[in-house]
């Protein structure tokens, strides 16, 4: 049952609806409990938990089908369940109007704006904290990239605890590009170099010194259009620290560079030609538009897991082509292919792990324990079960799962 975590719909219009008043108040979704756990986070990791939560597409079953009275709820960063962000009347793919959309993370709260990415995640985790009575709200975070050193120190003086981090699988992050246009998927040919494209080159297209393609190997001349995730992105701190721009001595991120939802592939097949001469503004051109990418990401689209949401229920019997491809990698140093063999994570209080607390009826485990972190004796989590690595496959990632323990930072 996937309502449990997939508890945001596109909010692109304002309707006006007429309402019966009854004796009880009404919910379009689920709310957890106090007793529930509560996830948010990073858009690369949300399918993973959704389908370790909630079962996949292919009626294999998730932790909450068991129906035990407290339960894991991993809310999504994307308010579409096809992944996809979602914006205002009004928008275009020149002017895009965000919708900021938010949810109801715990049963008779306030909405609040919905955390999409791994720093926005972990941002909403270190401010969830009060005064004596305060109902906490997130338990766990996704990120595809491990905490930061600020963030842990910041975890030991707002929630008065380090930072504990579970590795729960490995997902490629590659170049994409589009082999489709949108709506119309009329085939595309990308103009990117059939090899790929080295870090380096990456970095000088980042850096808009490389605008057109004939400057990183290329044939055509036309003017590159680099995509990069929205900040607070755990996909764009690691692409960008892999190409080194943006950080502390490094050259910034170039002018020419557009900001788009990560993993989303619209982005590439609806690409606009950027403000750079001599490109026009609103001209489609998804064959000179690149990405970083999740691998895991792309799997779910190609194994059949999206369908088109033009189609009315009960829906399309085909999937939804994604209308992309990306570049098989071979690393990040400087002279390879760009490919970032990365860690997705769950990240939480440490002091929740060594609570005395039982979290379900009947087990004197505690939350942490039940779900992310093995216990001495060789009691495994639920998440290290041998029987989700079938969920975690699905969700489009490799399951590797790693105890990195409390205060685990990178950077």
């Amino acid at each position: 049952m996937r309502r449990i975590s997939k508890l945001g719909v596109i909010g692109s219009g304002v309707c006006a609806i007429a309402l019966i008043a009854t004796s009880a108040p009404a919910f379009a979704d689920y709310a957890p409990s106090s007793t529930d756990v509560v996830g948010v986070g990073s858009d690369t990791v949300q399918n993973i938990l959704d389908f370790v939560a909630d079962g996949d597409n292919t009626s294999d079953p998730g932790y909450n089908a068991v129906g035990l009275s407290n339960k894991l709820a991993t809310f999504d960063a994307t308010p579409d369940a096809n992944d996809r962000a979602g914006y205002l009347n009004g928008s275009t793919n020149s002017s895009l109007k965000a919708l900021t959309p938010t949810v109801v993370l715990r049963a008779g709260t306030s909405p609040v704006q919905r955390p999409n990415g791994s720093g926005a995640g972990i941002n909403a985790l270190l401010a969830d904290h009060g005064s004596a009575g305060y109902q906490r709200k997130i338990d766990f975070v996704r990120m595809s990239r491990p905490p930061k050193a600020a963030e842990n120190s910041t975890a030991v003086t707002n929630l008065g605890t380090q930072l504990y981090t579970v590795q729960i699988s490995t997902d490629p992050l590659e170049i994409a590009y589009a082999t489709h246009q949108d709506s119309t998927n009329t085939s595309v040919t990308s103009n990117i170099p059939s090899g790929g494209l080295t870090t380096a080159q990456l970095t000088a297209i980042y850096t808009c010194t490389a605008t057109k393609w004939t400057d990183v190997g290329g044939t055509s001349t036309n003017t590159i259009i680099p995509l990069v995730p929205q900040t607070g992105s755990g996909t764009r701190s690691t692409f960008l620290a892999d190409i080194q721009v943006g950080g502390s001595g490094q050259p910034a991120l170039g002018s020419c560079v557009q900001t788009v939802e990560e993993n989303d592939p619209t982005s590439l097949t609806s690409a606009l030609a950027a403000p750079v001469p001599p490109a026009t503004v609103g001209v489609a051109d998804a064959a000179d538009a690149i990405a970083p990418f999740s691998a895991g990401r792309l799997n779910l689209y190609n194994n059949s897991y999206f369908k088109d949401p033009t189609v009315v229920f009960p829906g399309a019997s085909g999937f939804l082509a994604p209308g992309i491809a990306i570049k098989a990698g071979t690393g990040t140093g400087s002279s390879q292919i760009y490919n970032d063999v990365r860690g997705l994570y769950v990240v939480f209080r440490a002091s929740d792990v060594t609570s005395s607390t039982p979290w379900q009826a009947g087990s004197n485990l505690n939350w942490a324990h039940t779900l992310f972190v093995d216990t001495s004796g060789s009691v495994l989590s639920y998440i290290h079960q041998p029987f989700n690595a079938g969920l975690i496959t699905a969700a489009g990632a490799t399951p590797a799962y790693v105890d990195k323990g409390a205060g685990f930072t990178v950077g």
